[in-house]
C-alpha cells in the first residue's frame, strides 16, 4: 500500500510537472509569435517610411553610380562637361519625383522651373563632348572632380525621415553642394571659355537655390 501510495504521489508529481512545462512551452511559444509579429509590424512601418524616403535616395545612388561609368578622358573640360550632364540628369528626376508627389508649394514650384533649364544646359554640354572628342590621358586630375559627390553619398543619412517635401530639399542641398564643389575643382584646371562660363554660371545658380532650399530646412524641421 506504501509503495502504491508512493507511485501515485510521484505520478501526480511528474503530471503537474508536465503541465507546467507544456504552459510554459505554450506561453513561450506566444511570446515568440508577438515577439515575431511587433517586429513585423515595426519592420513594415520602417520599411513604408524608409520606402518613402528611399525613393529620392535611390535617384541619389543612381546618380552616382552613372557619374562613376562616365569615362574620363583626361581632358579637364570634356570630363566637367561630361560629369555635370550626368550630375544633371539626378537633379532632374529628383525635382520630377517632388513634382509629382510633393506639397509644398514654393519647393514644387521649384522643382517645376528647374528641370527645363538644366536639360537645356545638359544639351549644350553634350554637345560640347561630341565635338571634343579626344584620346584618353592622364585622368588623375580630372577624376578630382567625383570627390564632391562621393563624399556627399558617404556622408549622406540613408535613414532620412519626413515628407516627400523634406527629402527633396534636404537630398537637393546636398546634391546642389557637390555640384559646386565639383565646379570649384573643375574651374582650377578649365581651358574652355565657353565650358568654364556655364560652369560658373551653373554654380552660381546652384548656390542661390541651396540658400532657398536650406532657408526651408530651418522653417520646417521636422
Amino acid at each position: 500500500m506504501k509503495n502504491n501510495k508512493f507511485n501515485s504521489k510521484w505520478v501526480a508529481l511528474l503530471c503537474g510537472a508536465s503541465l507546467f512545462f507544456t504552459a510554459c512551452s505554450q506561453n513561450s511559444g506566444n511570446s515568440d509569435v508577438a515577439s515575431d509579429m511587433e517586429r513585423t509590424e515595426d519592420h513594415s512601418g520602417h520599411n513604408m517610411e524608409a520606402g518613402e524616403s528611399n525613393e529620392m535616395m535611390d535617384l541619389m545612388h543612381e546618380n552616382m553610380t552613372a557619374m562613376q561609368e562616365v569615362k574620363l578622358t583626361g581632358n579637364p573640360d570634356v570630363d566637367f562637361a561630361n560629369l555635370m550632364a550626368t550630375h544633371h540628369e539626378g537633379a532632374i528626376k529628383m525635382a520630377q519625383e517632388e513634382e509629382s508627389k510633393g506639397s509644398d508649394t514654393m519647393l514644387v514650384n521649384m522643382a517645376k522651373k528647374s528641370p527645363p533649364k538644366q536639360k537645356e544646359e545638359q544639351e549644350k554640354l553634350r554637345d560640347f563632348v561630341q565635338n571634343n572628342k579626344s584620346a584618353t590621358g592622364d585622368t588623375a586630375a580630372t577624376r578630382k572632380m567625383m570627390q564632391p559627390m562621393k563624399s556627399m553619398m558617404a556622408n549622406m543619412n540613408h535613414n532620412m525621415a519626413g515628407t516627400t517635401d523634406h527629402h527633396f530639399a534636404s537630398l537637393m542641398s546636398m546634391h546642389h553642394q557637390s555640384g559646386i564643389d565639383m565646379v570649384k575643382v573643375y574651374l582650377s584646371q578649365a581651358k574652355a571659355p565657353e565650358i568654364k562660363a556655364m560652369a560658373q554660371k551653373i554654380m552660381d545658380e546652384q548656390q542661390k537655390e541651396k540658400q532657398e532650399l536650406d532657408a526651408w530646412l530651418q522653417k520646417h524641421p521636422q
